[in-house]
C-alpha cells in the first residue's frame, strides 16, 4: 500500500515513516507539511491511502473539514485516515461525515494505524481508542451532518482572531444580524456552547490561514471579480464574495 503522509511536526512524521518501514506491503512514498502541499502532492503522486493531521498551514482552503471534503470529492478512490488532537464530539462526527475511513488521536499508540488500515473497505470507519467514548456522547442531529458554509467558517475565523461582529460585518458587508446568525449556526454545527469552547476550537485547528494576493479558496469562485480582501494585522485575507 502506498501511502501519503501529511503532518507538519517533523518528529511524527519521522516516527511514522519509520514504523512503516516494518509493516509488509506498506511504505510512505510521499510526505508533506501543509494542506495547499498535499493537494498538489495528490495531485502528482499515485497512492493508496493519505494519512493526515487534521489542522496543518493552509492558505487555500479555509479549515480542515474543507480540506477533507476536498479530497473525498475529488480523490474518491483513496483511503483517508485523520489524526487530530480535536476533542469535540461534534467536530468528530463531522470529520467522519467528510469521508475518514480511521479517525486517531495523536496520543493514541502507533500500532493503532496498522490497525485502522486493516479495518479498510468495512462499512464503518475506524475509530481509535481515544475517541470511542467521546462518540458516543449524545450530539445534537445538526451538528452530526452539516459542517458549516465557506461563509460560517469565514465569520468564525474573524470572530475568533478578535474582531467583533460589527467590525466582521463592515468588512464583509453585511448587517450585523446577518453575521450573528452565520457565528451562532456555525457554532451549533460544531458544537460549540460559547466563546471559551471556540476559542478551544481554533486552538486545535488553526493553521496559516493567511490568504496571499492572488490565491483563491478552492470553496469560493474562482473569479477574482468575485472576490475580496480584508487587511487584518497587515496581512489580507481573503473574504467571501457579496
Amino acid at each position: 500500500m502506498k501511502i501519503v503522509l501529511a503532518d507538519n511536526h517533523p518528529l511524527f512524521v519521522s516516527g511514522v515513516r519509520a514504523y512503516f518501514e516494518q509493516v509488509p506491503n506498506c511504505g510512505v512514498v510521499a510526505s508533506v507539511t501543509s494542506s495547499d502541499a498535499l493537494i498538489k502532492c495528490l495531485d502528482s503522486t499515485p497512492c493508496d491511502l493519505v494519512i493526515t493531521e487534521f489542522s496543518m498551514p493552509m492558505t487555500r482552503i479555509s479549515d480542515g473539514l474543507h480540506l477533507l471534503s476536498y479530497i473525498k470529492r475529488h480523490y474518491p478512490q483513496k483511503w483517508l485516515i485523520v489524526l487530530t488532537v480535536n476533542v469535540i464530539p461534534a467536530v468528530l462526527h463531522q470529520l467522519i461525515q467528510s469521508g475518514a475511513n480511521g479517525l486517531l488521536h495523536k496520543s493514541d499508540e502507533i500500532p493503532e494505524i496498522n490497525k485502522a488500515i486493516r479495518h479498510l473497505g468495512n462499512n464503518t470507519p475506524y475509530i481509535g481508542p481515544s475517541f470511542r467514548a467521546l462518540l458516543n456522547q449524545g450530539i445534537d442531529s445538526q451538528a452530526k451532518s452539516s459542517i458549516p458554509s465557506p461563509r460560517e467558517t469565514e465569520v468564525l475565523r474573524l470572530y475568533a482572531v478578535g474582531n467583533s461582529l460589527r467590525e466582521i460585518s463592515e468588512r464583509l458587508s453585511k448587517s450585523v444580524k446577518t453575521v450573528s446568525l452565520q457565528k451562532t449556526a456555525a457554532m451549533k454545527k460544531l458544537g460549540l456552547r460559547n466563546d471559551i469552547e471556540l476559542g478551544r476550537y481554533y486552538a486545535t485547528v488553526s493553521g496559516d490561514k493567511v490568504q496571499p494576493p492572488g490565491h483563491f479558496d478552492w470553496f469560493l469562485p474562482a473569479d477574482p471579480s468575485a472576490c475580496r480582501f480584508a487587511t487584518i494585522n497587515q496581512s489580507q485575507v481573503l473574504l467571501p464574495p457579496k
